[in-house]
């Protein structure tokens, strides 16, 4: 039954697809009505870390923009702005994203922070469309656990993610040109590690330069708005993520990346950055044997070693992890599934909503287990890839590609 994955029927996986995404919806619903103000009822900023974004953009639009990665600075205007709350935070992107950020926060925070879900949901929907053109697959992604953790925590992980696919959907429609998407992710840098190898394995040299074209075109308007006092700052301020990340400022399980795997397991910080580079080399190494993979598989393939690589890979970063899984479902589909595979995408769908917990009260990485489990997914069907079902479908981006 695992096996064929003939558990998994269209009324079962719609039934708790809709449980899924009610509960988020609910989850979501509590946080931002049972509260006061700007606050949860937790007494938390509704959407937490979307008020480092709305803050450090304020200050870059009160002249300063340096003072955006001063913690001291940063918080204590998160204080003034979310009275009675004890909630701390930090900047650590590049001046490129306040490119984002110093729009948004022109609005009061609450309307900035809607716009925001907004266009994360709007972007990332667009970008499973294009993979998997089948609006109910789209709406059973969507009500992943994913969907709720990213919200929840206002975070940027499917504007990236969006970014991210479209890349990878251009260059699978041969459209390297469009490519120039991987560019964007100079805003979050660590989701772009393994782009680079990815675009030279496959010889895609009009993608490599569209992306850096974008990449300078977005540091040089960074440049040109907040001066070169913003890019020093911000290379100052690069000790304190790392510093975050090494003693688990924000918890070691609630992050998915090897690397704090292995911290929160008790390795010290040397042991964890070696199981975090090898892990990055067999990613890299991975991606060099599957360069003649078809194009699913391989967007697939790069999906996973880019979440293999970073060690700076929180919780709703899994989303990396879900845009393979829907490029491996589509693959599946427009061929057949092998064995275990819907089992094993099942499993990918469903564990973020149990990651968090089974890392913190029983040492359980689940989450890490699901960006290797995509990794053997992607690398089986590469070596032993299965001939088209009788009702394959050609590849379903290029029309979705301007």
């Amino acid at each position: 039954m695992l096996a064929s994955g003939i558990w998994l029927t269209a009324g079962r996986v719609c039934a708790i697809a809709v449980i899924s995404g009610v509960l988020g919806a609910a989850m979501l619903a509590f946080l931002a009505l049972a509260g006061k103000g700007t606050l949860d009822p937790f007494g938390q900023p509704i959407g937490t870390d979307f008020s480092a974004f709305w803050h450090a953009g304020r200050i870059a639009n009160g002249g300063n923009p340096a003072a955006a990665w001063d913690l001291e600075t940063l918080n204590a205007a998160v204080r003034a702005t979310h009275g009675g709350s004890d909630f701390a935070t930090a900047w650590v992107y590049p001046p490129v994203f306040l490119l984002i950020a110093a729009p948004l926060a022109a609005l009061p925070y609450l309307h900035a922070l809607l716009i925001w879900q907004v266009l994360g949901v709007t972007l990332i929907a667009w970008a499973l469309s294009a993979i998997l053109r089948d609006r109910l697959a789209v709406l059973v992604c969507l009500a992943s656990p994913l969907t709720p953790m990213v919200l929840g925590h206002g975070q940027n992980a499917f504007l990236t993610s969006a970014l991210l696919g479209g890349g990878l959907l251009a260059v699978a429609a041969a459209r390297p040109g469009l490519a120039c998407l991987f560019g964007a992710l100079v805003c979050k840098p660590q989701l772009g590690i393994q782009v680079a190898p990815l675009l030279v394995f496959t010889r895609n040299w009009v993608a490599i330069g569209a992306s850096l074209l974008v990449s300078f075109l977005l540091i040089g308007a960074s440049l040109l708005l907040w001066g070169t006092e913003a890019w020093l700052a911000f290379v100052e301020s690069t000790p304190h993520p790392r510093r975050f990340m090494e003693n688990g400022a924000v918890g070691h399980y609630k992050s998915a990346s090897l690397f704090s795997t292995a911290r929160h397991w008790g390795a010290p910080p040397g042991a964890s950055y070696l199981l975090q580079a090898v892990g990055a080399f067999a990613a890299m190494a991975m991606l060099w044997r599957l360069r003649a993979a078809s194009p699913f598989v391989l967007c697939a393939a790069a999906c996973s070693a880019i979440a293999l690589s970073t060690p700076y890979l929180l919780d709703y970063d899994m989303t990396v992890v879900g845009l393979g899984a829907a490029f491996l479902y589509a693959e599946a589909r427009k061929r057949t599934f092998l064995p275990y595979e819907k089992t094993a995408l099942a499993y990918i769908w469903a564990a973020p909503w149990f990651g968090r917990q089974a890392a913190e009260i029983a040492y359980v990485p689940l989450l890490p287990v699901s960006m290797l489990l995509l990794a053997v997914l992607a690398y089986r069907r590469a070596m032993n890839r299965p001939p088209a079902g009788p009702v394959g479908t050609p590849y379903p981006m290029a029309g979705m590609l301007p």
